[in-house]
């Protein structure tokens, strides 16, 4: 991602509806899956700008990976102390093996070139049983100058990114799409942006809302984080999956 972009995310991080949302997921997934523990190891790849890791303290003991100098600028300036410039795909993994109870790569794997490489990776620095939450774009469909802004290599099918993981020694816990009940309204706006918006240079399609807007956005993903805990969504634009270490 570049830095345009990173800064565009840590502006718009503590109040825009997607990043709230995607943050009150990934809680609520934690306290589902690992109740009331605060003892866990922790390594978010793809840390950003750090707000979401910076909650996770709360849990245990957090390390954080990026590629980007300038976003683990904005982590420390955040005081997060134990985060660094990583690229995973590139990384000697071995120092680390076993030592993680929870990995996420939220809105992670479609930036990278060899995903498997990296999914491989992340199986052997969990600790047996540990687990691997995931949130990508998904269908190809979808494909926009959105994804080339911010450097997207794919999107995914929910068929492709379990097949993946299977073969990397994951067990798939569950499966989901997320922005669901507003998708219709995004992939208009994303069909009718390819055809008659597209930009000189690829932007992102950010909108910002009045706060009257942004925070029925907020309400109704939390409505669905509560609906894809209990049975899962069908369809929406972004797949969630978590996946178990198997071997």
């Amino acid at each position: 991602m570049n830095n345009i972009e990173i800064q565009k995310m840590a502006d718009m991080e503590n109040a825009y509806w997607w990043h709230i949302g995607k943050n009150h997921l990934v809680n609520a997934l934690i306290g589902h899956y690992y109740k009331d523990q605060n003892d866990l190891n922790i390594l978010e790849i793809g840390c950003g700008a750090g707000n979401l890791t910076h909650g996770l303290q709360k849990y245990g003991n957090v390390k954080g990976f990026d590629i980007s100098p300038s976003a683990i600028e904005f982590c420390r300036n955040k005081g997060l102390n134990d985060v660094h410039v990583q690229d995973v795909s590139q990384m000697d993994h071995t120092p680390y093996a076993g030592q993680f109870n929870l990995i996420l790569a939220l809105d992670v794997l479609e930036h990278i070139q060899d995903d498997l490489l990296v999914m491989s990776k992340v199986r052997d620095m969990l600790a047996p049983g540990g687990m691997f939450f995931i949130n990508v774009p998904a269908h190809k469909f979808l494909w926009s100058e959105h994804d080339e802004a911010l450097e997207h290599k794919r999107r995914y099918h929910s068929v492709e990114l379990k097949k993946k993981l299977i073969d990397s020694g994951f067990e798939i816990v569950s499966k989901s799409y997320f922005v669901s009940i507003t998708s219709p309204g995004i992939i208009l706006y994303r069909f009718w942006n390819n055809i008659f918006g597209r930009s000189a240079y690829p932007k992102t399609s950010y909108v910002i809302l009045p706060k009257f807007l942004n925070d029925i956005m907020v309400k109704t993903l939390e409505l669905e984080t509560r609906m894809l805990i209990k049975f899962g969504l069908p369809f929406g634009v972004t797949l969630n999956i978590i996946a178990r270490k198997r071997f």
